[in-house]
């Protein structure tokens, strides 16, 4: 993984590469981002940087024996730790499943737990990093590098590790040289402050809409105009933008505007109709992600931020609804759709889950209008 395969993230990328050149790598590092930032591959590319034999001004050079390797996930001085599910005591190691971990990243570099989960070929079970794996990780981690100038252990989500993480403390603390500890996580906040505490953080920030956009574009996943639509449903994660652009394929801000106009209107007959043509659950999904963002959008404060003349739409819609509905209204609605999602999530009746939305929305809007008259 080269910098070069990573969209984005140009500051951080030659923040970590000044690291490299500056001779201070922190030997236990945290790459924080949330789903879908590319966390796990900078930290890859991170790694494969450092180890390269011929590296370039701003990457590395993805031809040497060290980057080849790396690129396949066999390098032997890189050590890969991640949650799993084991059933029996000859799979209590993240090396038992190896193999699918390389399969599943290959697929998917931005790939999530859900992801990763259904390579394992499971998901009624709760995975961790359990005791077992983190001695193996530290017996790993004793041994001297093969090959290369660093030895590499990646834990990826270590939120899983729980109160047994702790285990991991001295020697996070005081490693061995020439060793670097990288945590990919998610959710840090999760994680135990010992841990936390003894780690230099690399923040990832969250994709622009922009960003998102152009990726989608530039890699042929989506036209401009259905690129706008994903990537604001998407916010900011970049896995769930590409899965996505095989499902959106309608105008979701002509949906969302003829939506609003028709409860706004109070227009029963065509609540109706344009609820009743939704049927998969997947297309409902989308157009209740994009409502919640309109809705995001329509405070105030988020308006200028956000300001992008490929965006006009949107912002002249959130405009609007700022207009109409007061913050109170907007966050009832607000919480009528993201109720919708658990509902549909529990096999709930989609039709009946919509209306319930139009209604809220409808009501609100003639309770507002109420109160300009009363004025």
């Amino acid at each position: 993984m080269k910098f070069s395969d990573i969209t984005g993230h140009a500051r951080l990328k030659e923040s970590l590469i000044a690291q490299v050149k500056s001779n201070r790598v922190s030997h236990a590092q945290l790459f924080a981002g949330a789903e879908g930032s590319n966390a796990l591959p900078l930290a890859l590319a991170f790694a494969q940087y450092i180890n390269c034999t011929d590296k370039h001004e701003k990457d590395s050079c993805g031809v040497c024996p060290s980057c080849h390797k790396y690129k396949n996930l066999v390098h032997p001085d890189l050590h890969l730790s991640f949650p799993f599910i084991y059933y029996d005591k000859t799979h209590e190691l993240a090396d038992e499943y190896i193999e699918q971990f390389r399969k599943a990243f290959k697929d998917n570099p931005a790939l999530n737990l859900s992801d990763w989960l259904e390579y394992m070929e499971t998901s009624t079970k709760k995975p961790n990093i359990n005791v077992k794996e983190i001695r193996n990780i530290i017996k790993k981690l004793s041994l001297k590098p093969y090959e290369a100038e660093y030895k590499v252990m990646i834990i990826w989500l270590p939120e899983f590790l729980g109160n047994e993480g702790n285990v991991l403390l001295k020697i996070i603390e005081e490693p061995p040289a020439k060793t670097l500890f990288l945590m990919v996580s998610e959710n840090p906040q999760m994680l135990l402050s010992t841990i936390v505490s003894r780690t230099q953080l690399v923040k990832i920030p969250n994709y622009s809409r922009q960003e998102i956009e152009d990726y989608l574009i530039a890699n042929q996943l989506s036209d401009a105009e259905n690129a706008r639509n994903i990537a604001l449903i998407a916010a900011g994660n970049i896995n769930k933008a590409v899965k996505l652009s095989g499902e959106v394929n309608e105008s979701l801000i002509t949906q969302v505007k003829h939506f609003f106009n028709i409860c706004y209107k109070n227009d029963s007959a065509g609540i109706y109709q344009f609820v009743d043509k939704f049927k998969d659950k997947d297309a409902i999904r989308n157009f209740l992600h994009y409502t919640l963002e309109i809705l995001r959008l329509s405070n105030s404060s988020d308006i200028p931020k956000e300001s992008n003349p490929n965006n006009v739409e949107e912002e002249k819609l959130a405009l609007t609804l700022s207009k109409l509905l007061d913050l109170e209204s907007r966050l009832k609605v607000y919480r009528s759709i993201n109720q919708a999602f658990y509902e549909i999530d529990r096999n709930g009746n989609v039709f009946l889950i919509l209306i319930n939305i139009s209604l809220t929305l409808r009501n609100n809007f003639r309770k507002a209008t109420k109160a300009v008259s009363n004025k």
